[in-house]
């Protein structure tokens, strides 16, 4: 669920407004959303390569395996179809996949000193789809936007796990220079580790310069620029989490989560729309577990600890919000 906080905290906090009126509310927040990220643009393809790494885990805390990830690659698509466009509200749909290829080499299982080392390949695919419905307002003739959202996510094999939120988000300050905005998020989710999360968004336009300061509680801190015509740059840190299900001759179904710590650099290039980018950086992973579908991640069974790989990773998306803002 820590993931589900990234990404809608994400999407409430950056609401860049120009104007108050429930109409341009709604018009220049799609538009925003839509910019910074790719996720919610109509279509979105990713790629992404993670650079050879070496990891150990613990099965039910104790030491089981190491060796070393030579590979690991991703590829994502998502899609987000308006369903029904009012003007103080919005019916959305959402569909995503997503899949994971693991070559693992030279594993070790610990507690066996006469096993030698073996190879390991593995295929993770992972779907999910959604229904978000999201209404425009003001308060204290600020922007203020709510969003309730169910999510149903699985595998190929079959639908697992249903979820849901409410969020809300208020810009209280917009100068030339600087907005901020605030929010909550409400999960309806036993597998949540929290049942609410507040959150926090900061941007800000250093005088007489290029550079303008993205802070997004807790899901990102960079610092962007335009560059060229039609491209931006951005250089920081971003979290972000995934997750899969683990399927075993008998049950219980498994879920596979991961949080991870990006940091790098980012060039997005728009050509008539369509959004190409490419970043590259290392990702430091800090919770890597395998927990019995359904449960928290203090409750789980096996614990990775993988090195800080390098990665790159290119993609395409499609903005429908025609905004120019690069």
């Amino acid at each position: 669920m820590k993931k589900t906080i990234c990404l809608f905290s994400s999407v409430f906090l950056c609401l860049f407004v120009k104007a108050q009126d429930n109409g341009e509310v709604k018009k220049n927040m799609q538009a925003t959303i839509a910019d910074k990220f790719p996720v919610t643009r109509t279509f979105d393809l990713q790629f992404l390569q993670y650079l050879s790494s070496g990891f150990d885990n613990k099965l039910f805390g104790k030491d089981f395996q190491e060796g070393e990830i030579k590979s690991h690659s991703r590829f994502r698509f998502g899609a987000n179809i308006p369903v029904i466009r009012q003007p103080k509200w919005n019916l959305t749909s959402s569909f995503v996949y997503r899949y994971d290829a693991y070559d693992m080499q030279n594993v070790i299982n610990k507690g066996d000193a006469q096993q030698p080392a073996f190879n390991q390949k593995h295929e993770y695919h992972y779907l999910s789809g959604g229904i978000s419905f999201t209404y425009f307002s003001t308060l204290f003739k600020k922007p203020f936007i709510y969003n309730a959202s169910i999510l149903v996510d699985g595998s190929e094999k079959d639908a697992e796990w249903v979820k849901g939120f409410l969020g809300a988000s208020w810009i209280f300050k917009r100068t030339p220079s600087t907005t901020m905005s605030v929010g909550a998020l409400v999960f309806f989710d036993p597998s949540s580790p929290v049942p609410m999360a507040p959150t926090f968004s900061l941007e800000y336009k250093f005088r007489n310069s290029p550079w303008i300061l993205d802070f997004i509680l807790p899901q990102r801190l960079l610092m962007k620029r335009s560059l060229f015509t039609n491209g931006r740059l951005s250089l920081g840190t971003e979290l972000t989490g995934d997750n899969f299900y683990v399927y075993t001759p008998t049950p219980p179904v498994y879920n596979f989560r991961q949080m991870e710590l990006r940091t790098g650099i980012t060039y997005e290039h728009n050509i008539n729309g369509v959004i190409l980018t490419f970043k590259s950086g290392f990702s430091s992973f800090f919770e890597s577990k395998l927990t019995e579908k359904g449960k928290t991640a203090s409750n789980y069974i096996l614990e990775v600890n993988r090195k800080s790989p390098g990665y790159f990773s290119i993609g395409a998306s499609y903005n429908p919000f025609k905004k120019k803002t690069r």
